[in-house]
């Protein structure tokens, strides 16, 4: 049985996260928390200079965050316009027992993931083993 504090609005699954992850909020809270109980004498040993790196560390994470989220954007884009340039291609495609040879009539997207249509059945984009003219493909 969990026992929570007195005063505590929270039902037992609510807010719980798992222990190994720390986001902004979590960062913020600790911080003010620090901030409120610090000694202005100094005797309690910590600086303002971990502070400050604290506050850089910090503007850092949120920085990298973005990148992330921007490197994540681009990938994707990349990858549709990867899969708009097979339309009209020939392609081979290694399908379970056969070797399927077809023009890319369409792409579809499907929850992110990209679909090539060839001779009106859908492939996964891993399944595609060449791309080429015609001539070549065959």
């Amino acid at each position: 049985m969990e026992v929570y504090g007195i005063g505590n609005q929270m039902t037992p699954q609510e807010g719980l996260k798992s222990n190994d992850s720390m986001d902004v909020q979590d960062f913020l809270k600790i911080m003010t928390a620090q901030l409120k109980n610090l000694d202005p004498m100094g005797e309690s040993g910590a600086d303002s200079s971990s502070y400050m790196t604290q506050m850089a560390q910090f503007t850092i994470l949120e920085q990298l965050e973005g990148l992330t989220e921007s490197l994540d954007n681009i990938s994707t884009l990349t990858h549709q316009q990867l899969s708009f340039s097979l339309v009209g291609k020939t392609v081979k495609v290694n399908d379970v027992d056969e070797t399927v040879t077809g023009e890319v009539e369409k792409i579809r997207f499907r929850e992110g993931v990209v679909y090539p249509v060839v001779n009106g059945k859908e492939y996964s984009m891993g399944m595609i083993s060449e791309v080429g003219e015609e001539q070549d493909v065959l």
